[in-house]
């Protein structure tokens, strides 16, 4: 038997176009996006959605839905779900647009041929043709002479779950007079606001889902790298290519605080990204993370940060020797993980006191391009991930969905503790043979 064989994480699935974002839709689908850009190589574009299960094993992705986005690729989304109307939003960054789409689940009798070779959208640029649906004829399991409730129950077990993108409002988030770029967009946690980020520094907020314009904050002086909604969805942080990250009011666009701290040897960082958590009890402050990469410099090491909501000051940094490309936070608010932009590793965090409680070393062959969390305190995401206490989701440029779950943790004991309880045992061993005349 040779060497076991090195743990990257549960291989989910796979597909034919790059990675640059993942998102959650519901507690069992995610959406992955990307794509090979305007350049005619037949690299698709677009994102495709999938369903997680659980075999026994790992956990396995199936794709349930594909939208192609024709010459341009899909860099970075947003998500949300509005549980009151049960409508599914997303949203994707088109260039300099943002594309907003509602995501509807269809069942359809399963074809005998594979399914991924199927394109959802009845509208794409590359199947504007609508695709004839499969009758009950087409179906070689079907037999006349069955009862009524077989055939029901043998049509329900054939049932495959379609995931339909319809679009529908497009705006221009950022206005660069050279080279305008969106970089980033987020949903803020209650779906009443979207934010978005891009080449020209400014900060934009926008009502969500109507796509109306509500503020234009000049955040920074150089393109805006990300952004991210406070749970409460009255904050917003983000940060730059100019070295800054400021707190802003989502109300008035009043800038409430910078954050501030003192690199090693006074060193250049940049920050990267950046994302609030929620507390993990009720009452409990949520909480901020940031990653910090050197500047031209590889000596020095990048930094996982913690910082307090309310006074926003740093609390805690974790050093790696690798820079660092990806940043995610659990929904429960339990877990925190970042992804590498050159070793195409995988680090997963308690979020209260960055305790390393997992690292995937060469999750992928290539930099980390998105992470997300499975919502794994509910039992629908336990059921799906083997009971995990945790798992995250992560993406790369390799055309890899891999999963990394975080093991249930066992009760134990300390070792001094295990010794006192066998001398107790022993002795009250002695004590009883003596009593019993032993």
């Amino acid at each position: 038997m040779g060497p076991p064989k090195e743990y990257r994480g549960d291989p989910a699935a796979k597909v034919n176009f790059p990675l640059y974002a993942v998102e959650m839709l519901t507690e069992r689908h995610f959406v992955v996006a990307g794509g090979g850009g305007a350049a005619k190589t037949g690299v698709y574009n677009g994102f495709a959605t999938y369903e997680l299960t659980f075999n026994g094993e790992h956990c396995v992705a199936t794709e349930v839905g594909k939208h192609d986005t024709g010459s341009r690729a899909v860099m970075n989304c947003a998500s949300f779900q509005d549980v009151k109307s049960k409508k599914l939003y997303f949203v994707g960054g088109l260039d300099d647009h943002s594309q907003l789409y509602m995501m509807t689940k269809k069942f359809e009798i399963a074809r005998s041929h594979s399914y991924s070779d199927q394109n959802d959208n009845d509208k794409s640029p590359e199947n504007p043709s609508r695709k004839r649906k499969p009758s009950i004829k087409e179906n070689d399991s079907f037999d006349s002479s069955k009862s009524p409730e077989s055939l029901r129950k043998g049509l329900l077990s054939q049932r495959r779950l379609r995931m339909l993108a319809h679009p529908m409002d497009s705006i221009k988030s950022d206005k660069s007079p050279t080279e305008s770029f969106q970089k980033v967009v987020r949903v803020s946690p209650n779906g009443k606001l979207m934010v978005t980020g891009g080449c020209d520094g400014y900060v934009r907020l926008w009502q969500f889902p109507s796509f109306k314009p509500l503020r234009d904050i000049k955040a920074h002086e150089k393109e805006v790298d990300d952004v991210d909604f406070s749970p409460d969805s009255q904050k917003i942080v983000s940060l730059s290519k100019d070295g800054c990250v400021f707190v802003w009011s989502s109300k008035d666009g009043h800038k409430l605080c910078q954050l501030e701290w003192s690199p090693p040897d006074k060193a250049k960082y940049l920050f990267k990204r950046c994302r609030f958590s929620v507390g993990e009890s009720e009452g409990q402050r949520p909480r901020l993370f940031t990653i910090a990469n050197p500047v031209a410099n590889s000596k020095f090491p990048s930094f996982l940060q913690l910082w307090d909501t309310s006074s926003f000051l740093l609390i805690k940094s974790i050093p790696h020797k690798s820079a660092l490309s990806a940043l995610a936070t659990s929904p429960c608010g339990k877990f925190v993980a970042v992804g590498s932009m050159s070793d195409g590793f995988v680090d997963i965090y308690t979020a209260y006191n960055l305790q390393l409680i997992k690292h995937v070393e060469n999750a992928h062959s290539n930099f980390i391009t998105g992470l997300a969390f499975v919502p794994c305190h509910t039992e629908v995401g336990q059921n799906i991930t083997g009971f995990s206490d945790g798992a995250v989701i992560s993406i790369s440029v390799d055309n890899q969905i891999r999963l990394h779950r975080i093991e249930p943790r066992r009760w134990s004991l300390p070792l001094w503790v295990a010794m006192l309880l066998i001398f107790v045992v022993v002795c009250l061993s002695f004590v009883l043979c003596s009593y019993l005349g032993l």
